[in-house]
């Protein structure tokens, strides 16, 4: 394999990983930039050992480990910051998140799935809302309804969502 087939594939890999990677430094690093930082300094040596990744292995998991070493690094360079984890903290985080990680997936899902459930009406007020970050002010001159029957509306739609993704993951936990 050339150097460039190898560059392509660890940049495959790694673009594969990056989002799932990101959030896991963000469990661990308070601040967006310094979760930069740890993911420029994550990506760097991931490239410099990738000669040494077994395929066999999921990508992922070790990459998390090198992240792991990355934020252990970047607590140790900003210990003068007293709002950083400790080491006992960050192993701590570093062995729960593949658990919340799966459970934050389970949540998704269930979302979506309670999403589409919903009255074409309550979704499109729904997407209209959050996913087109409109302000309920503005929606409300937009499809001609008064703030407060949105504001209920809106309550009444989160609230039935709500209980749709507790039934879903509840249903998926006896299964």
């Amino acid at each position: 394999m050339t150097i460039d087939d190898k560059n392509e594939e660890f940049g495959r890999l790694f673009a594969g990983v990056e989002g799932r990677l990101r959030r896991y430094v963000e469990a661990m690093v308070p601040k967006a930039g310094d979760v930069d930082d740890v993911m420029q300094e994550t990506a760097i040596s991931l490239m410099r050992k990738y000669d040494q990744y077994d395929p066999e292995l999921p990508f992922f998991n070790w990459a998390c480990r090198f992240a792991q070493f990355a934020v252990k690094r970047h607590r140790s360079r900003a210990m003068a910051n007293r709002y950083q984890f400790s080491e006992a903290a960050i192993d701590a985080i570093a062995a729960e998140y593949p658990h919340h990680q799966q459970r934050s997936e389970e949540r998704r899902r269930a979302l979506s799935d309670c999403l589409a459930s919903l009255h074409d009406k309550d979704r499109r007020l729904v997407e209209l809302r959050y996913f087109s970050d409109e302000t309920v002010d503005s929606l409300s001159q937009k499809i001609e309804e008064p703030v407060a029957r949105l504001y209920r509306s809106l309550s009444r739609i989160r609230k039935a969502l709500a209980s749709c993704v507790r039934k879903k993951l509840a249903t998926e936990e006896m299964v």
